[in-house]
Protein backbone atom coordinates (compact mmCIF):
# COMPACT_ATOMS: atom_id res chain seq x y z
CA UNK A 1 0.00 0.00 0.00
CA UNK A 2 1.57 3.14 -1.42
CA UNK A 3 1.00 6.76 0.34
CA UNK A 4 2.41 9.77 -0.63
CA UNK A 5 3.74 12.89 2.42
CA UNK A 6 3.48 15.89 1.63
CA UNK A 7 6.28 17.67 3.61
CA UNK A 8 7.83 21.08 2.18
CA UNK A 9 10.88 23.25 2.63
CA UNK A 10 10.58 26.33 5.25
CA UNK A 11 13.97 28.22 4.72
CA UNK A 12 15.44 28.76 0.89
CA UNK A 13 17.65 31.39 0.52
CA UNK A 14 17.61 33.21 -3.05
CA UNK A 15 21.05 31.36 -3.89
CA UNK A 16 19.03 28.00 -3.35
CA UNK A 17 15.85 29.70 -4.91
CA UNK A 18 18.18 30.59 -7.89
CA UNK A 19 19.44 26.94 -8.08
CA UNK A 20 15.94 25.56 -7.64
CA UNK A 21 14.31 27.17 -10.78
CA UNK A 22 16.94 26.29 -12.86
CA UNK A 23 17.04 23.00 -12.07
CA UNK A 24 12.71 23.24 -12.91
CA UNK A 25 13.36 25.08 -16.24
CA UNK A 26 15.79 22.26 -17.07
CA UNK A 27 13.59 19.17 -16.53
CA UNK A 28 10.34 20.63 -17.33
CA UNK A 29 11.76 21.56 -20.57
CA UNK A 30 13.93 18.14 -21.29
CA UNK A 31 9.96 16.44 -20.68
CA UNK A 32 8.77 18.72 -23.06
CA UNK A 33 11.48 17.68 -25.58
CA UNK A 34 11.01 13.94 -25.03
CA UNK A 35 7.06 14.39 -25.34
CA UNK A 36 7.37 15.61 -28.72
CA UNK A 37 10.24 13.41 -29.93
CA UNK A 38 8.42 10.14 -28.37
CA UNK A 39 5.41 11.18 -30.82
CA UNK A 40 7.70 11.47 -33.47
CA UNK A 41 8.65 7.41 -32.93
CA UNK A 42 12.10 8.13 -31.70
CA UNK A 43 13.37 5.36 -29.66
CA UNK A 44 13.43 6.36 -25.47
CA UNK A 45 16.94 4.62 -25.48
CA UNK A 46 18.45 7.32 -28.13
CA UNK A 47 16.40 9.78 -26.87
CA UNK A 48 17.89 9.71 -23.08
CA UNK A 49 21.00 10.48 -24.19
CA UNK A 50 20.09 13.64 -26.52
CA UNK A 51 18.55 14.82 -23.67
CA UNK A 52 21.25 14.45 -20.98
CA UNK A 53 23.59 16.07 -23.09
CA UNK A 54 21.25 18.97 -24.76
CA UNK A 55 19.89 19.86 -21.11
CA UNK A 56 23.00 19.10 -18.78
CA UNK A 57 20.92 16.56 -16.64
CA UNK A 58 22.75 13.10 -15.89
CA UNK A 59 21.49 10.01 -17.22
CA UNK A 60 18.91 9.19 -14.44
CA UNK A 61 17.52 12.91 -14.55
CA UNK A 62 17.05 12.07 -18.10
CA UNK A 63 15.48 8.87 -18.11
CA UNK A 64 13.08 10.47 -15.62
CA UNK A 65 12.11 12.96 -17.98
CA UNK A 66 11.65 10.67 -20.94
CA UNK A 67 10.26 8.36 -18.29
CA UNK A 68 6.97 10.68 -17.42
CA UNK A 69 6.60 11.81 -21.26
CA UNK A 70 5.92 8.12 -22.67
CA UNK A 71 3.70 7.78 -19.66
CA UNK A 72 1.81 11.11 -20.36
CA UNK A 73 1.29 9.71 -24.02
CA UNK A 74 -0.01 6.38 -23.29
CA UNK A 75 -2.14 8.08 -20.53
CA UNK A 76 -3.19 10.11 -23.43
CA UNK A 77 -4.09 6.95 -25.52
CA UNK A 78 -6.23 5.12 -22.58
CA UNK A 79 -8.25 8.30 -22.22
CA UNK A 80 -8.76 8.78 -25.84
CA UNK A 81 -10.00 5.24 -26.02
CA UNK A 82 -12.25 5.60 -23.04
CA UNK A 83 -14.00 9.08 -24.28
CA UNK A 84 -14.64 7.22 -28.05
CA UNK A 85 -16.57 4.59 -26.05
CA UNK A 86 -18.34 6.65 -23.94
CA UNK A 87 -19.41 8.38 -27.03
CA UNK A 88 -20.22 5.72 -28.94
CA UNK A 89 -22.58 4.50 -26.07
CA UNK A 90 -24.13 7.76 -25.86
CA UNK A 91 -25.44 8.08 -29.56
CA UNK A 92 -26.60 4.74 -29.76
CA UNK A 93 -28.64 5.68 -26.57
CA UNK A 94 -29.76 8.46 -28.34
CA UNK A 95 -30.31 6.52 -31.63
CA UNK A 96 -32.66 4.09 -29.16
CA UNK A 97 -34.80 7.43 -27.79
CA UNK A 98 -35.11 8.52 -31.22
CA UNK A 99 -36.81 5.14 -32.63
CA UNK A 100 -39.97 5.60 -30.64
CA UNK A 101 -43.01 6.72 -32.48
CA UNK A 102 -44.39 9.03 -28.96
CA UNK A 103 -41.86 11.72 -28.78
CA UNK A 104 -43.18 15.25 -29.49
CA UNK A 105 -41.81 17.45 -32.09
CA UNK A 106 -39.76 19.72 -29.86
CA UNK A 107 -38.54 16.69 -28.02
CA UNK A 108 -37.21 15.27 -31.29
CA UNK A 109 -35.86 18.33 -32.50
CA UNK A 110 -33.40 18.45 -29.48
CA UNK A 111 -32.51 15.14 -29.55
CA UNK A 112 -31.47 15.44 -32.84
CA UNK A 113 -29.40 18.44 -32.00
CA UNK A 114 -27.66 16.40 -29.36
CA UNK A 115 -27.05 13.36 -31.32
CA UNK A 116 -25.23 15.83 -34.13
CA UNK A 117 -23.10 17.18 -30.84
CA UNK A 118 -22.14 13.79 -29.90
CA UNK A 119 -21.17 12.33 -33.50
CA UNK A 120 -18.75 15.10 -34.37
CA UNK A 121 -17.33 13.99 -30.93
CA UNK A 122 -17.04 10.59 -31.33
CA UNK A 123 -15.94 11.69 -34.82
CA UNK A 124 -12.97 13.31 -33.53
CA UNK A 125 -11.73 11.06 -30.66
CA UNK A 126 -12.16 8.29 -33.76
CA UNK A 127 -9.50 10.48 -35.84
CA UNK A 128 -6.94 10.32 -33.33
CA UNK A 129 -7.50 6.30 -32.71
CA UNK A 130 -7.14 5.98 -36.67
CA UNK A 131 -4.30 8.12 -37.48
CA UNK A 132 -2.41 6.42 -34.02
CA UNK A 133 -2.31 10.39 -32.67
CA UNK A 134 -3.40 11.70 -29.63
CA UNK A 135 -5.27 15.58 -28.97
CA UNK A 136 -2.99 18.33 -28.44
CA UNK A 137 -1.47 18.78 -25.02
CA UNK A 138 -0.93 21.83 -23.10
CA UNK A 139 1.89 21.41 -20.65
CA UNK A 140 0.93 24.82 -17.94
CA UNK A 141 -3.08 24.16 -18.30
CA UNK A 142 -5.36 24.39 -20.86
CA UNK A 143 -7.10 27.15 -18.11
CA UNK A 144 -3.85 29.11 -17.83
CA UNK A 145 -2.93 28.81 -21.47
CA UNK A 146 -6.13 30.36 -22.41
CA UNK A 147 -5.71 33.02 -20.35
CA UNK A 148 -2.39 34.04 -21.64
CA UNK A 149 -3.72 34.37 -24.91
CA UNK A 150 -6.12 36.44 -24.26
CA UNK A 151 -3.50 38.78 -21.76
CA UNK A 152 -4.92 38.06 -18.90
CA UNK A 153 -1.32 36.94 -17.07
CA UNK A 154 1.69 37.67 -17.34
CA UNK A 155 4.47 35.87 -19.27
CA UNK A 156 5.90 35.20 -16.50
CA UNK A 157 3.11 33.76 -14.67
CA UNK A 158 2.85 31.01 -17.55
CA UNK A 159 6.34 30.45 -17.74
CA UNK A 160 6.42 29.70 -14.25
CA UNK A 161 3.41 27.33 -14.15
CA UNK A 162 4.94 25.54 -17.14
CA UNK A 163 8.26 25.21 -15.62
CA UNK A 164 7.52 24.28 -11.87
CA UNK A 165 8.64 20.26 -10.51
CA UNK A 166 11.19 18.00 -10.49
CA UNK A 167 10.60 14.57 -10.13
CA UNK A 168 12.75 11.91 -9.46
CA UNK A 169 12.28 7.94 -9.21
CA UNK A 170 13.54 5.65 -6.46
CA UNK A 171 16.46 3.29 -6.87
CA UNK A 172 17.07 0.38 -4.29
CA UNK A 173 20.60 -0.24 -5.26
CA UNK A 174 20.79 3.11 -4.72
CA UNK A 175 19.91 4.39 -1.55
CA UNK A 176 16.58 4.73 -2.10
CA UNK A 177 16.31 8.00 -4.20
CA UNK A 178 19.74 8.84 -6.13
CA UNK A 179 18.46 12.39 -7.12
CA UNK A 180 16.31 13.46 -4.51
CA UNK A 181 17.65 11.92 -1.27
CA UNK A 182 16.15 11.95 2.13
CA UNK A 183 18.74 11.88 4.88
CA UNK A 184 19.43 12.75 8.16
CA UNK A 185 22.21 14.20 10.47
CA UNK A 186 23.61 13.48 13.59
CA UNK A 187 21.00 15.47 16.03
CA UNK A 188 18.29 13.66 13.78
CA UNK A 189 17.11 16.69 11.24
CA UNK A 190 16.35 15.70 8.54
CA UNK A 191 17.23 17.26 5.18
CA UNK A 192 16.41 17.20 1.37
CA UNK A 193 19.48 16.09 -0.66
CA UNK A 194 19.55 17.23 -4.45
CA UNK A 195 21.53 16.56 -7.11
CA UNK A 196 22.07 19.66 -8.88
CA UNK A 197 23.06 19.46 -13.08
CA UNK A 198 26.25 22.20 -12.18
CA UNK A 199 29.52 19.96 -12.69
CA UNK A 200 33.04 20.70 -11.55
CA UNK A 201 36.43 19.82 -12.77
CA UNK A 202 36.17 16.48 -11.35
CA UNK A 203 32.82 15.67 -13.85
CA UNK A 204 30.85 15.27 -10.59
CA UNK A 205 27.58 17.17 -9.72
CA UNK A 206 27.15 19.57 -7.08
CA UNK A 207 24.55 18.31 -4.46
CA UNK A 208 22.96 20.90 -1.69
CA UNK A 209 21.25 19.81 1.26
CA UNK A 210 17.88 21.96 2.34
CA UNK A 211 15.92 21.50 5.89
CA UNK A 212 12.87 19.58 4.48
CA UNK A 213 9.80 19.59 7.41
CA UNK A 214 7.87 15.89 7.30
CA UNK A 215 4.53 16.59 8.66
CA UNK A 216 4.17 15.84 12.48
CA UNK A 217 1.38 17.67 14.04
CA UNK A 218 1.21 18.05 17.73
CA UNK A 219 -1.05 18.95 20.06
CA UNK A 220 -0.66 22.50 22.20
CA UNK A 221 -2.58 20.71 25.19
CA UNK A 222 -0.94 17.12 25.77
CA UNK A 223 1.95 17.54 23.55
CA UNK A 224 1.29 14.41 21.74
CA UNK A 225 1.21 13.79 18.19
CA UNK A 226 -2.72 14.00 16.61
CA UNK A 227 -3.06 12.14 13.72
CA UNK A 228 -0.37 10.00 11.94
CA UNK A 229 3.55 10.53 12.99
CA UNK A 230 4.92 10.68 9.10
CA UNK A 231 8.27 11.64 10.38
CA UNK A 232 7.99 8.65 12.14
CA UNK A 233 6.65 7.10 9.06
CA UNK A 234 9.40 8.27 7.09
CA UNK A 235 12.47 7.97 8.99
CA UNK A 236 11.43 3.70 9.72
CA UNK A 237 11.26 3.41 6.00
CA UNK A 238 14.72 5.06 5.59
CA UNK A 239 16.84 2.19 7.47
CA UNK A 240 14.70 -0.78 5.25
CA UNK A 241 16.89 1.17 2.30
CA UNK A 242 13.86 0.65 0.11
CA UNK A 243 13.11 2.85 -2.95
CA UNK A 244 11.31 5.65 -2.66
CA UNK A 245 9.78 8.59 -5.13
CA UNK A 246 10.13 12.26 -4.82
CA UNK A 247 8.59 15.15 -6.45
CA UNK A 248 9.85 18.72 -5.72
CA UNK A 249 7.04 21.25 -6.45
CA UNK A 250 7.07 24.78 -6.68
CA UNK A 251 3.84 26.52 -5.35
CA UNK A 252 3.03 30.15 -4.66
CA UNK A 253 6.59 31.02 -3.92
CA UNK A 254 7.13 27.81 -1.40
CA UNK A 255 8.28 24.49 -2.51
CA UNK A 256 6.35 21.11 -1.47
CA UNK A 257 7.98 17.95 -1.37
CA UNK A 258 6.09 14.57 -2.39
CA UNK A 259 7.56 11.73 -0.91
CA UNK A 260 5.90 8.03 -2.04
CA UNK A 261 6.62 5.03 -0.15
CA UNK A 262 5.37 1.40 0.28
CA UNK A 263 4.20 1.26 3.71
CA UNK A 264 3.74 -2.45 3.38
CA UNK A 265 7.54 -2.45 3.60
CA UNK A 266 7.68 -1.10 6.90
CA UNK A 267 4.40 -2.14 8.55
CA UNK A 268 2.65 -5.72 8.95
CA UNK A 269 -1.26 -5.42 8.46
CA UNK A 270 -2.76 -8.37 9.87
CA UNK A 271 -7.02 -8.72 9.58
CA UNK A 272 -7.80 -9.27 13.05
CA UNK A 273 -11.73 -8.64 12.29
CA UNK A 274 -13.00 -10.90 9.65
CA UNK A 275 -16.06 -12.21 8.49
CA UNK A 276 -16.50 -14.66 11.22
CA UNK A 277 -18.48 -12.42 13.41
CA UNK A 278 -20.56 -10.83 11.02
CA UNK A 279 -20.37 -8.20 8.20
CA UNK A 280 -21.21 -4.69 8.28
CA UNK A 281 -22.20 -3.47 4.60
CA UNK A 282 -20.90 0.45 3.86
CA UNK A 283 -23.65 2.32 1.12
CA UNK A 284 -21.42 5.10 -0.33
CA UNK A 285 -23.52 7.74 -0.69
CA UNK A 286 -22.75 11.81 -1.45
CA UNK A 287 -23.64 12.89 1.91
CA UNK A 288 -21.82 10.02 3.80
CA UNK A 289 -21.95 6.28 4.48
CA UNK A 290 -25.05 3.98 5.37
CA UNK A 291 -24.04 0.67 6.73
CA UNK A 292 -25.75 -2.27 7.86
CA UNK A 293 -24.29 -5.18 10.23
CA UNK A 294 -25.41 -8.68 9.61
CA UNK A 295 -24.77 -12.03 11.23
CA UNK A 296 -22.91 -14.90 9.21
CA UNK A 297 -26.12 -16.39 8.29
CA UNK A 298 -27.31 -13.25 6.19
CA UNK A 299 -30.04 -12.14 9.15
CA UNK A 300 -30.13 -8.22 9.72
CA UNK A 301 -29.11 -6.91 13.14
CA UNK A 302 -28.49 -3.55 13.24
CA UNK A 303 -27.88 -0.31 10.68
CA UNK A 304 -26.54 3.23 11.10
CA UNK A 305 -26.32 6.30 8.90
CA UNK A 306 -23.09 8.55 9.26
CA UNK A 307 -24.08 11.53 7.73
CA UNK A 308 -22.29 14.78 6.15
CA UNK A 309 -24.19 16.77 4.01
CA UNK A 310 -21.30 18.92 4.48
CA UNK A 311 -19.72 16.78 1.87
CA UNK A 312 -21.75 18.54 -1.30
CA UNK A 313 -20.55 21.73 -0.93
CA UNK A 314 -17.40 22.09 1.15
CA UNK A 315 -13.79 22.84 -0.35
CA UNK A 316 -11.44 20.32 -1.50
CA UNK A 317 -9.43 20.17 1.41
CA UNK A 318 -12.37 20.14 3.79
CA UNK A 319 -14.29 17.45 1.98
CA UNK A 320 -10.74 15.38 2.34
CA UNK A 321 -10.85 16.01 5.73
CA UNK A 322 -14.53 15.24 5.95
CA UNK A 323 -14.11 11.62 4.26
CA UNK A 324 -10.82 11.01 6.81
CA UNK A 325 -13.67 11.97 9.49
CA UNK A 326 -16.42 9.33 7.92
CA UNK A 327 -13.78 6.41 7.18
CA UNK A 328 -12.84 6.90 11.12
CA UNK A 329 -16.39 6.14 12.35
CA UNK A 330 -16.84 3.29 10.13
CA UNK A 331 -13.56 1.58 11.46
CA UNK A 332 -14.61 2.49 14.81
CA UNK A 333 -17.95 0.67 14.63
CA UNK A 334 -16.18 -2.28 12.93
CA UNK A 335 -14.12 -2.10 15.37
CA UNK A 336 -16.96 -2.22 18.30
CA UNK A 337 -18.63 -4.92 16.49
CA UNK A 338 -15.78 -7.14 15.78
CA UNK A 339 -16.97 -7.97 12.03
CA UNK A 340 -15.42 -7.31 8.54
CA UNK A 341 -16.61 -4.96 5.99
CA UNK A 342 -18.27 -4.91 2.57
CA UNK A 343 -18.14 -2.09 0.13
CA UNK A 344 -19.38 -1.56 -3.40
CA UNK A 345 -16.76 -1.78 -6.33
CA UNK A 346 -18.20 1.30 -7.83
CA UNK A 347 -16.86 2.15 -11.59
CA UNK A 348 -18.59 5.64 -12.68
CA UNK A 349 -18.34 6.12 -16.45
CA UNK A 350 -19.52 8.95 -18.09
CA UNK A 351 -21.55 7.19 -20.87
CA UNK A 352 -24.28 8.38 -20.06
CA UNK A 353 -26.41 11.37 -21.18
CA UNK A 354 -28.25 12.58 -17.65
CA UNK A 355 -29.85 15.74 -16.10
CA UNK A 356 -28.37 19.04 -15.50
CA UNK A 357 -29.31 17.90 -11.57
CA UNK A 358 -27.92 14.53 -11.77
CA UNK A 359 -25.02 15.62 -13.67
CA UNK A 360 -23.98 18.14 -10.52
CA UNK A 361 -24.50 15.48 -7.81
CA UNK A 362 -22.42 12.80 -10.10
CA UNK A 363 -20.04 15.45 -10.18
CA UNK A 364 -19.68 16.04 -6.42
CA UNK A 365 -19.71 12.83 -5.74
CA UNK A 366 -16.26 12.51 -4.40
CA UNK A 367 -17.20 8.32 -4.15
CA UNK A 368 -13.40 7.56 -5.08
CA UNK A 369 -11.80 9.41 -1.97
CA UNK A 370 -14.38 8.06 0.16
CA UNK A 371 -13.91 4.55 -0.89
CA UNK A 372 -10.02 4.89 -0.86
CA UNK A 373 -9.71 6.65 2.23
CA UNK A 374 -12.06 4.42 3.76
CA UNK A 375 -9.81 1.25 2.34
CA UNK A 376 -7.27 2.75 3.69
CA UNK A 377 -7.98 3.50 7.34
CA UNK A 378 -9.80 -0.34 7.17
CA UNK A 379 -6.43 -2.28 6.63
CA UNK A 380 -4.47 0.07 8.63
CA UNK A 381 -6.88 -1.08 11.85
CA UNK A 382 -6.82 -4.73 10.80
CA UNK A 383 -10.25 -4.78 9.72
CA UNK A 384 -11.02 -7.71 6.39
CA UNK A 385 -12.46 -5.63 3.53
CA UNK A 386 -14.71 -7.18 0.66
CA UNK A 387 -15.34 -5.61 -2.47
CA UNK A 388 -18.61 -6.79 -4.13
CA UNK A 389 -20.28 -6.20 -7.47
CA UNK A 390 -22.63 -2.84 -6.78
CA UNK A 391 -25.74 -4.02 -9.41
CA UNK A 392 -29.13 -3.49 -8.21
CA UNK A 393 -28.20 -3.28 -3.95
CA UNK A 394 -30.24 -0.30 -4.20
CA UNK A 395 -32.88 -1.64 -5.73
CA UNK A 396 -33.17 -5.01 -4.38
CA UNK A 397 -33.09 -3.12 -0.80
CA UNK A 398 -35.70 -0.86 -1.67
CA UNK A 399 -38.30 -3.96 -2.87
CA UNK A 400 -37.41 -6.69 -0.66
CA UNK A 401 -35.76 -5.02 2.65
CA UNK A 402 -37.14 -1.71 3.45
CA UNK A 403 -40.50 -2.56 4.52
CA UNK A 404 -39.44 -5.78 5.77
CA UNK A 405 -37.13 -4.30 8.01
CA UNK A 406 -38.17 -0.82 8.45
CA UNK A 407 -34.93 0.34 6.85
CA UNK A 408 -34.30 3.38 5.04
CA UNK A 409 -33.28 3.28 1.26
CA UNK A 410 -29.53 3.37 1.74
CA UNK A 411 -29.66 1.11 4.55
CA UNK A 412 -31.38 -1.84 2.71
CA UNK A 413 -28.51 -1.37 -0.10
CA UNK A 414 -25.82 -1.80 2.62
CA UNK A 415 -27.83 -5.23 3.79
CA UNK A 416 -27.66 -5.99 -0.13
CA UNK A 417 -23.69 -5.47 -0.31
CA UNK A 418 -23.40 -7.50 3.43
CA UNK A 419 -25.21 -10.49 1.68
CA UNK A 420 -23.58 -10.37 -1.53
CA UNK A 421 -19.70 -10.33 0.44
CA UNK A 422 -21.20 -13.65 1.81
CA UNK A 423 -22.30 -14.88 -1.40
CA UNK A 424 -25.88 -14.97 -0.69
CA UNK A 425 -28.51 -15.03 -3.65
CA UNK A 426 -31.34 -12.47 -3.57
CA UNK A 427 -34.23 -14.44 -4.67
CA UNK A 428 -37.55 -12.38 -5.26
CA UNK A 429 -40.17 -12.61 -2.91
CA UNK A 430 -42.80 -14.74 -3.84
CA UNK A 431 -45.76 -12.55 -3.48
CA UNK A 432 -44.19 -10.29 -6.17
CA UNK A 433 -43.80 -12.82 -8.50
CA UNK A 434 -47.40 -13.47 -7.63
CA UNK A 435 -48.78 -9.51 -8.00
CA UNK A 436 -46.73 -8.55 -11.06
CA UNK A 437 -45.53 -11.50 -13.26
CA UNK A 438 -48.20 -12.98 -15.11
CA UNK A 439 -45.71 -15.21 -17.39
CA UNK A 440 -43.93 -17.17 -14.53
CA UNK A 441 -42.23 -19.88 -16.71
CA UNK A 442 -40.28 -16.93 -19.18
CA UNK A 443 -39.27 -15.31 -16.10
CA UNK A 444 -38.08 -18.01 -13.82
CA UNK A 445 -35.50 -18.69 -17.09
CA UNK A 446 -34.60 -15.09 -16.10
CA UNK A 447 -31.06 -14.51 -14.52
CA UNK A 448 -30.91 -13.21 -10.59
CA UNK A 449 -30.23 -9.64 -11.97
CA UNK A 450 -32.35 -9.94 -15.14
CA UNK A 451 -35.66 -11.11 -12.93
CA UNK A 452 -34.64 -7.49 -10.37
CA UNK A 453 -34.77 -5.61 -13.82
CA UNK A 454 -38.16 -7.20 -14.69
CA UNK A 455 -40.12 -6.17 -11.24
CA UNK A 456 -37.90 -2.98 -11.75
CA UNK A 457 -39.62 -2.00 -14.83
CA UNK A 458 -42.91 -2.94 -14.20
CA UNK A 459 -42.87 -0.80 -10.80
CA UNK A 460 -41.00 2.08 -12.87
CA UNK A 461 -43.75 1.95 -15.19
CA UNK A 462 -46.42 2.51 -12.32
CA UNK A 463 -45.16 5.57 -10.64
CA UNK A 464 -41.43 4.96 -9.73
CA UNK A 465 -39.39 4.18 -6.34
CA UNK A 466 -41.96 7.29 -4.68
CA UNK A 467 -45.14 5.50 -5.88
CA UNK A 468 -44.13 2.14 -4.46
CA UNK A 469 -43.14 3.63 -1.36
CA UNK A 470 -46.09 5.20 -0.41
CA UNK A 471 -48.94 2.48 -1.97
CA UNK A 472 -46.54 -1.16 -1.28
CA UNK A 473 -49.25 -2.75 0.66
CA UNK A 474 -51.86 -1.43 -1.97
CA UNK A 475 -49.78 -2.97 -4.83
CA UNK A 476 -49.39 -6.30 -2.74
CA UNK A 477 -53.17 -6.79 -1.65
CA UNK A 478 -51.73 -6.18 1.74
CA UNK A 479 -54.07 -3.07 2.22
CA UNK A 480 -56.87 -4.37 5.31
CA UNK A 481 -60.44 -3.28 3.91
Amino acid sequence: MKITIRAFLPDISEEVDEILSDMMIKFCSALRYSFKRLLESVMPNDLEKIVAAKYGLNIRQAKDAVEEARQTIASQKELLKLNYDNYTKKVKAIEKLLAEDNLTERKRCALQKKLEKRRRKQAYYKGFIETGTIPPVVFGTKELFIKRCKGEITKEVWQAARNNRIYSRGDKTKGGNPNLRIVIDSDNQTYLEISTPARTETNRAVKIQMPVYLPQKLSKKTGKINGRNYRSIMLDYLKTGEAYKVELIRKNRRYYCHITIDETKIMEYKPLCTGHCGIAGVDTNPDGFAVTLINKDGNYKQSVYFKQPELQYASSNRRENLCGELAKKVVNYALENECAIAIENLRFSDDKDVSRKFSRIKHQFIYRKLLTMLETACVRAGIEVTKVKPQFTSKIGLYKYCHQFGLYIHNAAAMVVARRAYGYKERVPQILKDKLIPYKTSFEKKTEWGQWAIIHNILKKKGGTGFWIQNRKQILGLEKS
